[in-house]
């Protein structure tokens, strides 16, 4: 009998795999979390590999730094473009799912992956229709404490690491209006005004990239 699927979560911070883990853990008998990482490939005991695009892009990470050859890749993003499914298979993944997908509908989405089907492109901007599993209240992100919304977090984690205006748009492919808007909530949630204050107050809340890789055991 064939058992859960195995998975593996990649982001570049710890917080961010771990909250998808807890996630996903009422759906063990479905998926099994078996390895999580950040800044580094997966090894191939995964069938599948969720890689997470926080504070990230398809466009400056290549696939094969987050899996081994022959293991399939699902990208994890709040995009929404019409081409985001498109871009996705350009990059390597052989789908791209949304993180506005509830636990129970991304669980579903994975299983059907796995068994070689293609999730109906809507997955990639579909907003979730059961609240039961809390997505939000699963997942974590950096600065989530303060009241930072993930994606004014992910904006403030590219800020971190030396990212331009310009540059985080490019990289989450929204405008530059966007971007400023997020980071002036950002700033008032962090009570900082200038740009230097709030890259200090980002590394101090853990915005830095974490190098991690796990084994789950028992699994």
């Amino acid at each position: 009998m064939r058992g859960p699927l195995r998975l593996a979560l990649v982001n570049d911070y710890e917080v961010v795999v771990a909250g998808l883990t807890r996630m996903l853990a009422p759906y063990a008998a479905q998926v099994r979390v078996v390895e999580i990482a950040a800044n580094i490939p997966v090894s191939d005991h995964a069938d599948l590999v969720l890689f997470d695009t926080f504070a990230q892009s398809m466009d400056n990470v290549r696939v094969e730094d987050v899996a081994p050859a022959g293991t399939p890749v699902v990208a994890y993003t709040w995009e929404s473009e019409p081409d985001v499914w498109q871009r996705a298979l350009d990059w390597g993944a052989v789908a791209c799912l949304s993180k506005t997908l509830s636990a129970a509908r991304l669980v579903a989405a994975l299983e059907d992956i796995h068994r070689g089907g293609t999730p109906d492109i809507g997955h990639t901007a579909a907003p979730s229709v059961d609240n039961g599993a809390g997505v939000e209240g699963a997942r974590d992100w950096p600065g989530r404490a303060d009241g930072l919304t993930e994606r004014e977090s992910e904006v403030m984690a590219l800020l971190a690491v030396g990212h331009s205006n310009q540059e985080i748009a490019e990289l989450l492919h929204v405008s530059i209006n966007s971007v400023k808007t997020y980071l002036r909530h950002a700033y008032r949630k962090a009570e900082v005004n200038r740009r230097s204050q709030a890259v200090l107050w980002a590394l101090d809340k853990g915005f830095s990239p974490d190098v991690l890789h796990r084994r789950v055991r028992g699994r």
